[in-house]
């Protein structure tokens, strides 16, 4: 592979891996001690290197090694978060090691200070219709029951229904795609995050429905496999009282994104 030569200064000739886990739509190349990420040169990029270095030492995040913009890609060279993600089976199998690890991560996002936190995140309609204008929206990637006859009629009707239905905002620093895949565990306690480029400020129950909704699809068979967990102990775990409504709302809104 041709890296710039920022990447190929430090990676060398060192033998990789592809990762295939996730849905950004990016090139993920592991090494021993890297991960290489290859994206599409836009703005989400540079906001990623932006947030991972005002992360640095604030939360378990991978550092940025090294950043260049080559044949109109983006190549994020960072250090590896060392352990397993979430949705490994060895983590799927032990419930208690893997709410834990989920209620772990979610207080120390929103533990961070808010304070010159560069990027808001505040969940809201107008995001939802940006995303969905620019053709962001992918109609295939979408819970079965959001859309037909006992959901919405289109995808304008559920635009119109989440402007009319938002929650207010209860502000507090989110991951902004808080699913398994990107949490780690080093098999006793909660390890790292990865793939913050949506991290900021927003409301803490995006963070919570979208983990409730990566332990439902991870253990109901979604993904081919059962495991004995109820996404419904997230809640517990985390000390939350379930709010439906709330629930509903963060999950519908992110079926636009």
């Amino acid at each position: 592979m041709n890296f710039p030569p920022a990447i190929r200064a430090i990676v060398g000739g060192a033998s990789y891996q592809y990762e295939n886990i996730g849905m950004s739509g990016s090139s993920v190349l592991r090494f021993e001690d890297y991960v290489l990420k290859i994206s599409p040169e836009e703005n989400m990029d540079i906001e990623e290197v932006d947030i991972l270095r005002w992360l640095h030492n604030r939360l378990p995040v991978p550092e940025v090694i090294a950043h260049s913009i080559q044949d109109g890609k983006s190549w994020l060279l960072m250090t590896r978060v060392k352990g397993n993600m979430l949705c490994d089976p060895s983590v799927m199998e032990k419930p208690v090691l893997l709410l834990d690890c989920m209620a772990e991560a979610l207080h120390r996002l929103w533990a961070v200070s808010l304070a010159d936190c560069p990027y808001d995140r505040t969940p809201c309609p107008a995001r939802a219709v940006q995303a969905y204008v620019s053709g962001r929206f992918d109609p295939s990637n979408v819970e079965p029951e959001t859309f037909g006859p006992n959901g919405f009629q289109s995808p304008q009707a559920l635009v119109e229904w989440l402007k009319t239905h938002q929650p207010p905002v209860d502000r507090i620093f989110t991951h902004g795609d808080f699913c398994l895949p990107n949490l780690f565990t080093d098999g006793e306690h909660f390890a790292g995050f990865i793939d913050v480029g949506q991290a900021g400020i927003g409301d803490r129950w995006m963070d919570l429905a979208l983990g409730w909704r990566s332990l439902k699809h991870n253990s109901n068979g979604y993904y081919g496999k059962h495991y004995a967990v109820d996404p419904d102990d997230l809640f517990r775990a985390v000390g939350v009282t379930k709010d439906k409504e709330k629930l509903r709302y963060y999950l519908l809104l992110d079926e636009l994104f």
